[in-house]
């Protein structure tokens, strides 16, 4: 083992403890939720050489725990955390603005996007006032981690370390007190029992298995290009991770996995040249292999429940309303399919038909389930064509500098906005998604010496 993966193992090891020091005091005292904001700013402001968007991370982290899940309903808490949140990276980008800026195309494309939904807002919004407001806030923060991106930051092991952390209490939890995961008793959002749904210590299942999903890339390439400590972390974070997607029972977070880890499989089977990296690769992916196919054989009938979201197998797929949504969306795009309804508001079409489901703490918000017909709704051909240039851009970069661990965690985060649309939302699982993302963009797999 060389001396930086000691190192990088001792860090690790002591995020793990902190964490894990958190939940314990949470446990017997909710107040205990406000550390961690509060070590987080005192680190960011102090520390020259930090994971920052590892530290912005978990500074958002405490609006989704479940043992103070009303913290993310109160309107004045979230209105403070996103203050901190755009402070932190204001600063980050001082600290910063110095080394290389490598993404001037995705920023011009972004810029473009923002005009245009200012514009439909603006002029088509039915809540003009919270459009342009929400309009703000996520062009500070999304525009903030495109300037405050930098070559000179390395292996995130934050992010790492407080995944790796979530993964192992979850599953302890799993195994000893499941009741303990909130979804077992009550979903706030849905107002109805969640029975079955395990969403560990986060406070809602698909939060649980979408931040998973997209941070298995990173848990696999610490397993594989790491050593020690680190390596072994990543492959447990790793198995538990999947074990915690299934239980959590989200179609949605089971699909963002298979896209999570098959690119990221395709990936470094490609790009790495490292014999003893591809031999571990094999293994892992066959031993998958292996459990899925048994697991197909012995539970059909459950993975058809699982995948049909019902007891009655006769009735066939059901998508739980999102239909409903997905064509009420299409609707309001054809009513205005230049610049659309407004940004991150419903227009009168998904207002009435989102009647009974994916209504949120927010009056003015609907969970629009697909990002396509979401982007389309809210900001037209124009603004829909923007943004996936934009991504488009990112990915592309990302594939000229080799972070394929980037990729395979955005191409992810896609996946989960296929069911649940959180691509346009700072807050929650949106926010922690960017955030983890762009704190692997500087991960290569062809420049990370491997020490068998």
């Amino acid at each position: 083992m060389n001396h930086g993966d000691l190192y990088l193992g001792q860090k690790c090891l002591s995020v793990v403890v902190g964490f894990s020091a958190l939940m314990v005091a949470m446990a017997f005292n909710g107040y205990a939720v406000v550390m961690m904001p509060a070590t987080v700013m005192v680190t960011i402001m102090l520390s020259r050489e930090a994971d920052y968007f590892g530290l912005m991370f978990c500074l958002l982290l405490p609006l989704s725990f479940s043992w103070a899940y009303q913290v993310g309903q109160v309107p004045e808490i979230v209105l403070i955390t996103r203050l901190l949140l755009l402070a932190s990276i204001s600063l980050v980008y001082f600290r910063t603005r110095r080394a290389d800026f490598e993404y001037k195309t995705p920023v011009l494309i972004f810029g473009l996007f923002v005009i245009s939904a200012a514009v439909g807002s603006y002029n088509y919004s039915m809540f003009v006032a919270i459009s342009l407001t929400k309009l703000l806030f996520f062009t500070l923060f999304f525009g903030g981690l495109l300037l405050s991106s930098r070559a000179l930051m390395s292996f995130p092991h934050v992010v790492f370390a407080v995944i790796a952390t979530i993964g192992f209490i979850s599953a302890f939890y799993f195994l000893v007190a499941p009741e303990i995961g909130y979804a077992f008793v009550m979903d706030p959002n849905a107002g109805a029992m969640a029975s079955g749904r395990f969403s560990g210590i986060m406070n809602h299942p698909q939060l649980l298995a979408g931040i998973l999903a997209v941070n298995l890339p990173l848990l696999l390439y610490a397993y594989m290009t790491k050593t020690g400590v680190v390596s072994r972390l990543g492959l447990g974070a790793f198995i538990v991770s999947l074990l915690l997607i299934a239980v959590s029972s989200s179609r949605t977070g089971l699909l963002a996995a298979t896209v999570s880890c098959g690119c990221a499989f395709y990936f470094y089977s490609k790009h790495s040249t490292d014999q003893v990296k591809k031999k571990r690769l094999i293994t892992i992916a066959m031993l998958l292999l292996g459990v899925i196919a048994v697991g197909s054989v012995l539970a059909t009938n459950q993975i058809k429940m699982f995948i049909f979201k019902t007891d009655d197998l006769e009735r066939g797929f059901s998508l739980s309303g999102r239909d409903e949504i997905m064509y009420a969306s299409w609707q309001g795009f054809l009513e205005r399919p230049a610049f659309g309804n407004g940004f991150q508001v419903p227009s009168d079409y998904t207002e009435h038909g989102s009647s009974g489901f994916g209504i949120t703490s927010d009056a003015t918000s609907i969970e629009k389930c697909f990002f396509i017909t979401m982007l389309l709704e809210e900001g037209g051909l124009i603004g829909t064509v923007l943004f996936l240039c934009m991504l488009g851009a990112l990915i592309s970069h990302w594939r000229r500098k080799g972070s394929y661990v980037a990729i395979a965690a955005m191409l992810s985060f896609l996946a989960i906005n296929t069911g649940e649309c959180c691509i346009l939302s700072p807050s929650s699982i949106g926010g922690l998604c960017w955030l983890s993302i762009f704190a692997v963009h500087n991960l290569r797999l062809t420049q990370q010496p491997v020490h068998p």
